[in-house]
């Protein structure tokens, strides 16, 4: 009985993720709807005995309250600031300066598709500190695409190189990383260092060379020739758009908390610790006293702050309450008993770690299409990984990391994400079109993280 209404209820969140109803929403009423009914089948308490309000339509809330206590004060406070130092980076002109500084080096190149490739490396470095997909895709159309335009490389091309630019969120900066590395148990420098990097490394040889090949194959059968194209402009829709004059050694000022978590950490001092907090807060009142140095004005150095609290805000409904919401309605799942009827159920069935870990990234990947969005997929669904791989046997992160893996990947391939469509908007090409350019290597770079995750930590 329990299973058949836990089937209805899934139906009706699938329903509901895909007519684009609020996700959080949906989870949330998800989650009531199943704890109540495990409550009412006297399958499992809403809270332990002694721990109730008396009134179970309160304990209900309660569970909420405790789940949104915890994330908000912990992990969901690490997210808000590092989108909040992200915001306050373009704020003052730093991220813009750091994508002007790293495409200058390569300007120079004069082979069409090598141009490509180490554009799509350059991209990937710069992604370790322009954590918005969307922001850094508009960077890149503005500094990056023209020089690619001007070596003949079609716009489709380039627009398939930029668009992947944030395909696999590394680093220990980036949002899903952060909650996977939650998930796993590890903080986000040994999430990274020890385990994303191993797989990152090889996926990004493979990308790069994919894309060489994938895009000049594509534009031989548009019957695009770079040779023919030397010297064309992009004629941008938003040439410099929202862009702020920094000066050059502002590039410097979005790599403050990569390095000062990389250097404090296992790796070169570890007698000090150094939380991604601290690291963001840090670099924050460090970018106020360059602002300060710069403008000699009090008032303006200060009055950026603003932008820091605002870009905390932003995410905390998107990001911050899906976390909650998915955590809520994972935690209905174990009460009602689905979580064990289907481990026991794939036990029978003789499925392993390794198929189930293929399971889950199927869901996380299609989910990411459907929704464009990797984080609201990642968050929904990753929150089931923990128990999953308990029951396995196995470490929750070599589930959860290929999981994170995916749902980027995921949303590179979706029509509807927003990058997609800032970046084929701008360069007036369909969605569908750059689609198209970002499947094969974004699959070729899927079956290397599933094959290297695999082999380095499920063997």
């Amino acid at each position: 009985m329990e299973l058949v209404f836990v089937g209805l209820v899934l139906g009706a969140v699938v329903y509901g993720i895909v007519k684009d109803f609020n996700p959080q929403a949906v989870l949330a009423l998800a989650g009531l709807a199943i704890f109540t009914a495990a409550y009412w089948l006297g399958i499992h308490p809403i809270l332990p005995a002694g721990k109730g309000s008396g009134f179970a339509l309160f304990d209900l809330f309660e569970v909420f309250k405790g789940i949104f206590s915890s994330r908000a004060a912990g992990l969901g406070l690490t997210i808000m600031l590092v989108a909040g130092f992200a915001t306050y980076m373009s704020h003052i002109g730093a991220s813009q300066a750091l994508v002007q500084v790293a495409v200058k080096p390569i300007s120079g190149i004069q082979s069409s598709y090598l141009m490509l490739s180490v554009c799509y490396l350059v991209a990937v470095f710069v992604s370790l500190f322009v954590t918005s997909a969307t922001g850094l895709g508009l960077l890149l159309m503005v500094t990056m695409y023209p020089i690619m335009r001007n070596l003949g490389i079609s716009p489709a091309s380039a627009c398939g190189v930029i668009a992947t630019s944030q395909s696999f969120e590394i680093g220990p900066t980036q949002t899903n990383a952060i909650f996977s590395a939650g998930q796993s148990g590890l903080d986000p420098t040994s999430y990274f260092v020890d385990y994303q990097i191993w797989l990152v490394a090889p996926m990004l040889l493979v990308t790069m060379v994919l894309h060489f090949f994938w895009q000049r194959f594509c534009d031989r059968r548009d019957g695009w020739d770079p040779a023919a194209h030397r010297g064309d402009s992009a004629e941008l829709d938003e040439k410099k758009a929202g862009e702020v004059a920094a000066p050059a050694w502002y590039a410097l000022l979005p790599i403050i908390p990569f390095v000062l978590m990389m250097t404090f950490s296992k790796l070169i001092i570890s007698n000090i610790r150094m939380s991604v907090e601290v690291a963001m807060l840090l670099s924050v009142f460090t970018g106020m006293l360059c602002e300060l140095l710069r403008s000699r004005d009090v008032r303006t150095s200060l009055a950026g702050f603003s932008s820091f609290l605002e870009g905390m805000g932003k995410v905390f409904g998107p990001v911050v309450a899906l976390i909650v919401c998915a955590e809520f309605f994972a935690e209905s799942l174990k009460a009602i008993g689905a979580i064990d009827t289907l481990l026991h159920s794939a036990s029978n069935a003789g499925i392993g770690s390794g198929l189930m870990t293929l399971v889950m990234v199927g869901l996380i990947v299609v989910a990411s299409v459907i929704m464009g969005s990797g984080n609201a997929a990642f968050l929904s669904f990753s929150t089931l990984a923990p128990a999953v791989a308990a029951k396995f046997g196995v470490p929750a992160v070599t589930m959860l990391l290929p999981m994170q893996l995916a749902s980027s990947i995921g949303r590179t391939v979706s029509p509807i994400a927003a990058v997609l469509i800032a970046c084929s908007g701008i360069a007036k090409i369909s969605p569908f079109v750059l689609v198209k350019r970002t499947s094969v290597p974004m699959a070729g770079a899927l079956l290397t993280a599933l094959l290297l995750n695999y082999l380095l930590f499920m063997k």
